[in-house]
């Protein structure tokens, strides 16, 4: 028996791909008998994205910290 999963449609055809490789059927959202909050499920590629913006802000919110610092200093 396959799973069942409800998806808002339409849905791409990567997500359809990564879902029914995963072995659901897929139904529409609007169908689903115990609706959820929508909390979409990140594909690898989004996470890694994600993951690079926050090592991003990270490293320009460091270098903001360390020009503050320098102007500090120089101030003194």
């Amino acid at each position: 028996m396959s799973k069942i999963i409800y998806e808002p449609h339409p849905v791409t055809p990567e997500r359809k791909k990564e879902l029914r490789e995963q072995g659901y059927t897929i139904i529409d959202a609007q169908f689903d008998p115990d609706p959820k909050p929508a909390k979409p499920e990140l594909t690898e590629e989004e996470k890694a994205a994600a993951e690079e913006a926050k090592k991003q802000a990270a490293a320009k919110a460091a270098a903001k910290a360390a020009e503050k610092a320098a102007k500090k200093t120089e101030k003194k």
